[in-house]
């Protein structure tokens, strides 16, 4: 993340394809998460997994490391598939 392109995203600018691309691949989210269609709305309506919205923010964090942040993200989906996993055979 250069100093340029958190100066043109705080702006209000867009990004070019290689800012956008590096933006992408640190927060771990899929690039058309941010494509806006002709009407002003998302391109998905669907919610992003967790994990892809916390991944920023424990990648954020300065007291973990990579292997941390992957562990983190491992318990989080196993936990995630759980919670699914009862709610689906609960009914």
């Amino acid at each position: 993340m250069s100093p340029s392109l958190l100066s043109r995203l705080g702006n209000e600018l867009r990004p070019d394809a290689d800012g956008f691309a590096t933006l992408v691949r640190w927060l771990n989210m899929p690039a058309e998460q941010f494509m806006i269609d002709v009407d002003g709305q998302r391109g998905t309506q669907t919610e992003p997994d967790l994990v892809t919205q916390l991944a920023p923010l424990l990648r954020a964090r300065q007291d973990l490391d990579k292997r941390d942040v992957a562990y983190l993200e491992e318990v989080i989906r196993a936990t995630v598939r759980h919670v699914h996993a009862a709610r689906d055979a609960a009914g």
